[in-house]
């Protein structure tokens, strides 16, 4: 279809959990739409082979409109070990289900990159890299964090063979043979140095926080912390509980408080319980030290850290990656031109979103984690994935039908696309 000129209801941009789920949902209420990206994409290309979930498999599953296919019934349907809580679940598995929840809900994944996106009279023009325009009505964009990734102010001038970040791992086959430094007290950091000593790689890991946090390892609660710390698909506490559960709720708070939630300290940096006797006792891990600066020498990056003593040191290494997650910045996504995004009004750099996921450019859609400033941190989620695709898709069936222009005639080559 290079080349060509198609309209459709809704294009959804992004073929990992959250734009999966709406287009399943999309799809059982008969809205036309089409999804454009690399299905779980970042998930196989950006996230190390052997890399565990920190969320509990039963808070891992996408959404589909009849609720039929969880995890746990991709898992039973194969006869694959399973628990809710007590197994960690594997990078390798879920991205299996994941295409195991396409084939079965979303027929057509279009493997294909927006390049740019433009408003016109009552729809957007989409262009893709293969040449394709797409005129859709609505288009949601769920793109996931990938496009954000944040590294710390001192490294963004060294070249890419000496630093990285953690999203962009992937096979961690370049890095065989180097002296690595991983920077970072998250699940990222703590899974990437595990990963590297197993794989027999010289690696240490540098924490600016005064201790490294793990997840305690499931186990049976006591009914008194059932009561006053409820779990959810997002952590404990009843403040997660309620984040959870009723994402439009949070929508209504003030904006300060939204973006402290979508933040919260209790989701601040945490290993995975699987992942701490990987870890400890076995990575060199230095506490307490705080990034100072980061040069280059001789083919070499050096790291000048503090500890809480003022006393500095440097440290030398063939490659840095940084483990300093993910900040919204929708400026930052290279298909939203610089008028489209003067018209998308912004908290904290993420679009702020109204009860319909909606930006304040009429038919352009978030959803994923660039919605966490609007709707709380469960959109950081898997777990966040069911409300908007339910939400969503309801609103679309009655927008669209009530705003059917009398010109607007949607067309697309079914058969070429499959």
């Amino acid at each position: 279809m290079a080349g060509s000129n198609t309209s459709v209801d809704v294009a959804v941009i992004g073929a990992g959990p959250y734009g999966l789920s709406l287009a399943a949902h999309l799809r059982a209420r008969d809205v036309e739409h089409r999804i454009f990206g690399e299905l779980m994409g970042s998930w196989k290309h950006n996230m190390p082979p052997g890399m565990l979930l920190k969320s509990y498999p039963w808070a891992s599953s996408l959404s589909d409109p009849r609720s039929e296919f969880a995890l746990k019934a991709f898992c039973a349907e194969r006869a694959l070990t399973y628990h809710d809580e007590l197994l960690p679940l594997s990078l390798s598995r879920f991205i299996e289900y994941g295409e195991a929840f396409q084939r079965r809900c979303v027929p057509i994944v279009e493997r294909k990159t927006l390049m740019a996106l433009e408003p016109s009279a009552g729809c957007f023009h989409a262009t893709f890299d293969d040449g394709e325009i797409v005129h859709a009505r609505r288009v949601v964009v769920a793109v996931g964090l990938h496009p954000f990734k944040r590294l710390p102010h001192q490294a963004v001038h060294l070249p890419a063979d000496l630093c990285s970040h953690s999203g962009e791992y992937g096979s961690l086959q370049p890095l065989d043979g180097k002296e690595i430094i991983v920077v970072g007290s998250g699940s990222s950091a703590s899974d990437l140095a595990a990963l590297l000593y197993e794989r027999g790689v010289s690696v240490s890991l540098v924490v600016r926080r005064p201790q490294l946090d793990f997840a305690g390892y499931p186990r049976p609660r006591a009914l008194f912390e059932r009561i006053t710390a409820p779990m959810n698909g997002i952590g404990h506490g009843w403040t997660l509980a309620t984040c959870a559960k009723y994402p439009q709720l949070i929508r209504l708070l003030s904006k300060d408080l939204r973006v402290r939630l979508a933040n919260i300290r209790a989701l601040g940096p945490l290993g995975g319980a699987f992942m701490k006797d990987r870890v400890i006792g076995k990575v060199p891990v230095w506490l307490g030290r705080t990034l100072q600066s980061v040069e280059t020498s001789d083919g070499k990056v050096l790291l000048d850290v503090m500890d809480a003593s003022g006393a500095r040191r440097s440290m030398r290494a063939d490659h840095v990656i940084f483990a300093t997650g993910y900040k919204i910045d929708v400026g930052r996504l290279g298909f939203l031109g610089p008028t489209l995004l003067r018209q998308i009004r912004l908290v904290e750099g993420a679009p702020q979103l109204s009860a319909h996921y909606e930006t304040s450019v009429p038919g352009l859609h978030f959803i994923g984690p660039a919605a966490a400033n609007s709707f709380g941190p469960v959109c950081r989620f898997v777990y966040g994935t069911h409300h908007p695709a339910h939400h969503l898709a309801r609103h679309l069936v009655a927008v669209l039908a009530r705003f059917q222009p009398a010109s607007w005639v949607p067309s697309y080559d079914l058969k070429a696309l499959s």
